[in-house]
């Protein structure tokens, strides 16, 4: 009996132990084994992260380890959500913009207002480096819920050679690219490029969109059913009826619309900044190719351009707010993000993309500089990824129905987007 007692009590002694020991491993994912605090950063892609991968900010930074892993945009809201219920998400997490609304409804990301407030009051002349669209893009009913390190729109792109072969002068509207569109069409190459399928949202459809005069309601939802919405569903039906692009571009990913611009195989195509550096590995800019603002809709004598971006959002959940405040100065440092700038997308730091060096390194970057400044944040809603697939419907409707009235399709699928504010 005594023995029986003995081995009761070393079990229970065992068992506190293993508590200890439990509790102890749980605090570590915000806590060092020194202490230190941890903080766990998603980046929607490898080129995000700085080529020093933190040295600098780990040597001025000894108390705080950063701890960094790449899970891909496409898939990094869905498994943010999922690990935020287990409590398992990461500190930061970097997503497309457009799903900030979405990702506050679930309660899931921490207003950072008064931190962002007191940067700004700790280091005036650092934090006015930074351009109100960081801030705007992580935003949602006026609180700020991360920071818009970068952020990049859709230009247009052209043959500049084969332009000058054919005298032809680079389009100022939409009717101009169509005509341009039909002399460059050819045996050999398309007139010009698109993205058509369903693999990724409309970011192309509504950025053209926007560039013709396009609206969003207050709740952010796109008025397809308007002048613009119907010119737009009409310039697809155009390029496909007349075969300007490839009749497999209803398709087609953003992969495949670039291939076809940089392999020669299209005059024209509507293709973000990021790009650009690809397609001057392979020509030269102002020779053999170059790029332009998206031209207007006749009768438009101005235009606005949709700029996209991938904040990094912080967690309700983390426990170091102060610490993810610095993993953000230090993303976007000025000698940190120029390099990232420079070889991937453009910057939210102002002094970055007005230096010299950016120009040289991106001698297109001086031709968008007042259509850039002047760029809006694409509205979103708060069921964006139903909007998102609407739109996608009508760019393939209107790919697919060429002869369709763009009327008809635009109000059949206003009615649709409409109900996403019910």
């Amino acid at each position: 009996m005594k023995k029986a007692s003995l081995a009761l009590i070393f079990i229970l002694f065992l068992s506190v132990l293993a508590a200890c020991g439990n509790d102890d491993e749980s605090s570590s994912d915000s806590n060092g084994d020194s202490g230190e605090k941890v903080v766990k950063v998603w980046f929607g892609r490898e080129d995000f992260i700085p080529a020093d991968n933190f040295e600098k900010f780990h040597e001025e930074h000894p108390d705080i380890r950063v701890e960094a892993d790449v899970v891909p945009l496409e898939q990094a809201v869905s498994d943010f959500m999922r690990n935020h219920s287990a409590g398992n998400e990461p500190d930061i997490v970097q997503v497309f913009h457009d799903n900030v609304g979405t990702m506050v409804s679930q309660d899931t990301l921490m207003d950072i207002s008064e931190y962002v407030d007191q940067w700004e009051s700790d280091d005036a002349d650092g934090f006015n480096k930074i351009l109100s669209q960081a801030w705007d893009i992580a935003s949602w009913e006026d609180k700020v819920y991360g920071m818009g390190i970068h952020v990049g729109p859709y230009w247009h792109v052209y043959r500049k050679d084969w332009f000058e072969e054919e005298g032809l002068e680079i389009p100022t509207d939409y009717d101009e690219l169509l005509e341009a569109a039909r002399v460059l069409d050819t045996d050999e190459h398309e007139g010009y490029a698109l993205v058509g399928g369903r693999e990724h949202p409309a970011w192309w459809f509504s950025s053209l969109f926007v560039s013709m005069g396009g609206e969003y309601s207050s709740t952010g939802l796109p008025q397809i059913d308007s002048e613009a919405g119907h010119y737009l569903i009409d310039f697809y039906q155009t390029l496909m009826r007349e075969e300007l692009i490839d009749p497999s571009a209803i398709s087609w990913s953003s992969g495949e619309m670039r291939g076809a611009f940089i392999g020669g195989n299209a005059a024209m195509a509507p293709i973000g900044d990021n790009i650009f550096p690809l397609i001057q590995e392979e020509m030269t800019y102002g020779e053999e190719w170059t790029a332009a603002p998206q031209p207007v809709r006749p009768g438009q004598e101005s235009n606005q351009h949709e700029i996209w971006g991938w904040p990094m959002m912080v967690s309700s959940n983390t426990e170091n707010p102060e610490a993810v405040m610095e993993v953000f100065k230090y993303l976007s440092d000025t000698e940190i993000v120029d390099e990232v700038a420079k070889r991937y997308q453009p910057t939210t730091n102002s002094e970055v993309m007005q230096s010299e060096e950016y120009v040289e390194a991106k001698p297109w970057a001086a031709d968008f500089e007042e259509e850039f400044a002047n760029t809006i944040i694409m509205p979103s809603h708060i069921n964006q990824g139903e909007v998102m697939n609407i739109l996608v419907d009508v760019q393939q409707e209107a790919l697919q129905n060429t002869e369709r009235d763009p009327a008809e399709i635009a109000a059949e699928y206003q009615e649709k987007l409409n109900e996403l504010d019910n």
